[in-house]
């Protein structure tokens, strides 16, 4: 293991993580970026997807994040999230049925034509937020 950084994950809930590492992942709205030690200072807008925190014996913590942004400083790196869960924290049966809800507001909004713009957005970004919960818990089943 490298150089560490300070980390810090924070959710409106909880500080979710708080700690050292010598690597993180996140997605941006532009990909995937990687933060090591000494990394260039950066702001960046976080999409959906998922947070990978590099352990002292090379494994990585994985979690599942919603939308915010992530900051690099010479001192910390902070990511801001809606929501963060660690995989093994997912229960993949509330997290189908959340998905199916969404698909149903979605179809029943498209049908109807009764949906708001807002009511839309809210029933997409629940459906994005549930299908990665489902792809991150199954690709990982043995968390």
């Amino acid at each position: 293991m490298g150089n560490k950084f300070k980390l810090e994950v924070v959710t409106p809930d909880r500080n979710f993580f708080s700690g050292e590492t010598d690597m993180m992942i996140a997605r941006t709205t532009e990909g995937d970026i990687g933060i090591l030690y000494d990394h260039e200072p950066l702001v960046a807008p976080l999409k959906i997807g998922s947070l990978r925190i590099r352990q002292e014996d090379e494994t990585f913590l994985l979690a599942a994040n919603s939308t915010g942004f992530l900051t690099v400083t010479e001192e910390l790196v902070t990511v801001v999230v809606d929501s963060a869960e660690w995989v093994e924290e997912i229960d993949l049966d509330r997290a189908i049925r959340a998905k199916e809800r969404a698909e149903k507001r979605i179809m029943e909004g498209h049908e109807k034509g009764e949906a708001t713009k807002i009511d839309m957005l809210r029933a997409e970004a629940a459906l994005k937020r549930a299908i990665n919960r489902i792809r991150l818990k199954e690709h990982n089943k043995n968390i």
